[in-house]
């Protein structure tokens, strides 16, 4: 059964708070054979209203899904009949019988834009989109089209012939587009013919049965240590690469996790993320009097594609031991090097910050870095988002001054200056330089900030196009 969008609602979104003082860009993060008794499926389900007006999506609440053994027989119709047409509808479950699912894992990520689902599924079962094992290990929507060995999520909520969700707060379904056979045609009193179908409704729904602050769900592309607790002392157990865990938190340097019996009984223990992913650890030129660095890196897909950096070590220089590991940030893969970590006093404080690529751009040339300001309180290096949204920056010590630069299009291009008030950034002066829309006219615009207001000034003069 292909069952419609589910309607967004208000109630619980959030939006992710903007500082008034700099217009901030949010990058999305590229944004990561089972051997376990436990396969999974995946639902990341952030899914936007069609109404331009909603900023977030509703969301399921994470915690442990029970399987309602008679929720397929109340599964709504996909459609109604069609004039004149008389339909025979029954209905049937929609998850494979060799998947023996009876419980469900949801997590939500923190910021609240994403549903991860975790089904537990018997360790036998094996997808086949041919075969009615179609039910795939992992799904993501909406959007989502990014399926990889690492990443297995498949895309959902497309067409009749893939599997479908809808969702409430603390319920959701799961369906696939009904099957239609034609029985025979009927004729009325009247001698008018009425075809009639037999309609076959596939659908499962889920309902909340334990609320759980679940953050994600991690799947493990490697053989994983399982620890009783955050200490690598401890002697650990063994997580097999094809499997999958809640996350329960997640810091730089440990995940406190849960496993799952497939009877939704869960196991706690802590991840060592440096056990997660195969890296390579060198050691950068930047230095301060306090620490060196190191960068890790993951290989490309192929050989031929350049390295991405994932993770920052801090290294205090007298002992060599670890003062901090900085990881989540994104960076494109910008190649292997120990010169990618650049020293550089960002807010003017006195202290050397760390500055790492971040996006390419494009053809922009809009590139961005990723910051981490020195706390001297807490000898911490701390992301700073602001910085870090401001493309093709470049840092004035003597003025104390941020610029930045960017690319609008073939006959756009802008600029901004910034300074430092109270620890935040202010825009104190911008520029921009575009072609009007009938070709006719360079118009240049320029803004100074005066008397606490942006002040503006624009001038024109005819276009010399070669």
């Amino acid at each position: 059964m292909t069952l419609p969008h589910p309607t967004c609602f208000g109630d619980g979104d959030v939006v992710p708070h903007r500082s008034p003082a700099i217009p901030l860009t949010v990058h999305a993060r590229p944004p990561d054979a089972v051997k376990s008794s436990i396969l999974a499926l995946l639902l990341a389900a952030p899914f936007l209203c069609a109404d331009a007006g909603a900023a977030t999506p509703t969301l399921l609440e994470p915690g442990i899904y029970r399987l309602d053994p008679d929720g397929y027989r109340e599964m709504p119709k996909a459609q109604p009949a069609s004039y004149g047409e008389i339909d025979d509808d029954t209905f049937e479950r929609a998850l494979p019988p060799a998947a023996r699912i009876s419980y469900a894992v949801v997590a939500r990520d923190p910021g609240r834009t994403q549903n991860r689902v975790l089904f537990l599924v018997d360790g036998r079962y094996r997808y086949d989109v041919n075969s009615p094992n179609r039910l795939c290990p992992a799904y993501a929507f909406p959007g989502w089209n990014d399926y990889s060995d690492v990443q297995p999520f498949c895309r959902t909520n497309i067409s009749g012939d893939e599997a479908a969700f809808r969702w409430t707060t603390d319920t959701f379904t799961v369906s696939w587009g009904s099957d239609r056979k034609y029985l025979r045609t009927d004729y009325d009193d009247k001698g008018e013919s009425h075809p009639r179908y037999a309609i076959t409704h596939h659908g499962d729904r889920f309902e909340l049965a334990t609320p759980r602050a679940y953050q994600g769900v991690q799947y493990l592309t490697k053989d994983v240590p399982f620890f009783p607790n955050a200490s690598r002392s401890a002697s650990p157990g063994v997580l097999p690469a094809g499997s999958y865990v809640a996350v329960v938190a997640s810091g730089s340097e440990w995940e406190e996790v849960e496993r799952f019996a497939q009877d939704g009984t869960p196991t706690r223990g802590w991840i060592d993320r440096d056990d997660l992913e195969d890296v390579k650890w060198v050691d950068q030129q930047a230095q301060t009097k306090q620490f060196r660095f190191r960068v890790a890196f993951t290989a490309g897909a192929s050989d031929n594609d350049p390295a991405t950096a994932v993770a920052i070590e801090v290294l205090d220089r007298a002992t060599g031991k670890r003062v901090q590991v900085i990881r989540d940030f994104y960076a494109d893969p910008w190649g292997e090097s120990d010169t990618s970590l650049t020293l550089v006093d960002a807010n003017f404080d006195g202290h050397p910050d760390l500055m790492i690529g971040g996006s390419s751009g494009g053809a922009g040339p809009n590139s961005t870095d990723n910051f981490f300001l020195f706390d001297p309180k807490t000898r911490r290096f701390v992301f700073d988002q602001a910085l870090s949204d401001l493309p093709q920056i470049g840092f004035d010590a003597r003025r104390k001054q941020v610029t930045s630069a960017q690319r609008n299009s073939c006959c756009s291009h802008s600029s901004q200056t910034w300074h430092y008030e109270g620890g935040h950034l202010v825009e104190i002066a911008n520029w921009d330089e575009s072609l009007s829309a009938d070709g006719d006219w360079l118009v240049t615009t320029t803004g100074h900030l005066r008397n606490g207001k942006m002040r503006y000034r624009v001038t024109r003069k005819r276009a010399e196009l070669n």
